[in-house]
Order: structure tokens, then C-alpha cells, then sequence
């Protein structure tokens, strides 16, 4: 769940006009969520390079030119590589086959230090 659909929540759960149903949609969005990020995680869990590095590795030695990425924008693009690994697991590509035709831990981590400029 995003930052700012925590936030979103956040003011909407002070409002007056929060009703049960409210909260019913709430705790069904919550629940997808985990189980999405679940079904994801076990796609990916474990995956290495072939060299050994962890996806973690991958994100954090990526270095490029110009301001750092912060913290939030290094977890959204390890969100980003870990949905990006999931989606091609589903058809036995892995982070090494990516790896032979472009650098995705830097493409995420690029794409969403983009997003934040």
C-alpha cells in the first residue's frame, strides 16, 4: 500500500463521516493487499543473481550520477523489482535473465527517483 494511500486513510479515518461501511472497504483493501504482497513475495523470495546478490543488493549498488535516492524511493523500487520478478517468474524468467538484456534493479531504482523529481 502506497505512502500516500496510508495517509489517505489516515485523514479519512478523523473524518465525521466515516460509517462501517468505510471501514469495511478499508479492512477488504488491506486484505487484498497482504495477500497480494504475499503471493509476490513467494514468487521472489530467495532470488539471487548469479553472482548472490539479493535483491536488497541489487537495489542498494546500483550508483548513478546526481542527488541520491532517499530511503522511500529505495523501498518503492525494491517494491517495483520485486512486482516486476513476480510478473516474469510466471513464465521462468528470472533476475539472470534479466540481467542479459538490461539492468532492472537500476531501471526501477531510476524510474522512481525519477517519479520523486
Amino acid at each position: 500500500m502506497s505512502r500516500d494511500r496510508i495517509r489517505q486513510i489516515r485523514a479519512e479515518s478523523e473524518s465525521e463521516h466515516r460509517t462501517h461501511e468505510w471501514a469495511e472497504r478499508v479492512i477488504d483493501e488491506l486484505l487484498t493487499e497482504a495477500e497480494t504482497r504475499n503471493a509476490v513475495d513467494f514468487a521472489v523470495r530467495g532470488m539471487t543473481d548469479s553472482k548472490g546478490r539479493n535483491l536488497a543488493q541489487r537495489i542498494t549498488t546500483v550508483h548513478r550520477y546526481g542527488t541520491p535516492s532517499t530511503a522511500t524511493e529505495l523501498d518503492e523500487a525494491y517494491d517495483l523489482l520485486v512486482l516486476l520478478l513476480a510478473a516474469g517468474a510466471k513464465y521462468g524468467i528470472t533476475l539472470d535473465d534479466w540481467d542479459l538484456l538490461a539492468d532492472l534493479p537500476g531501471a526501477c531504482r531510476d524510474l522512481i527517483h525519477h517519479k520523486h523529481r
